[in-house]
């Protein structure tokens, strides 16, 4: 597994999760609970790991989000 990214906020988690689930990528949810429980930007972010054959489409997957939410569309896949 490789590290796909770090998110604080528990709305963007969800959609990037249900997206990554939905196109079969295979990844897993590190500090998703200290994360909720403290909510403290880059201090208890939740890690979105990715398997290594799946790196590239979940990238696809993280900007194409990124670009949504830049565009304030609300992130919606």
């Amino acid at each position: 597994m490789v590290l796909l990214s770090r998110i604080a906020d528990p709305l963007t988690l969800q959609i990037l999760c249900d997206t990554l689930a939905s196109r079969e990528i295979i990844y897993r949810v590190e500090n998703a609970g200290m994360n909720a429980l403290m909510p403290l930007p880059g201090v208890m972010d939740a890690r979105v790991l990715v398997a290594e054959r799946d790196y590239d489409a979940a990238l696809l997957v993280l900007r194409d989000l990124e670009s949504l939410q830049a565009a304030g569309t609300g992130g919606v896949c």
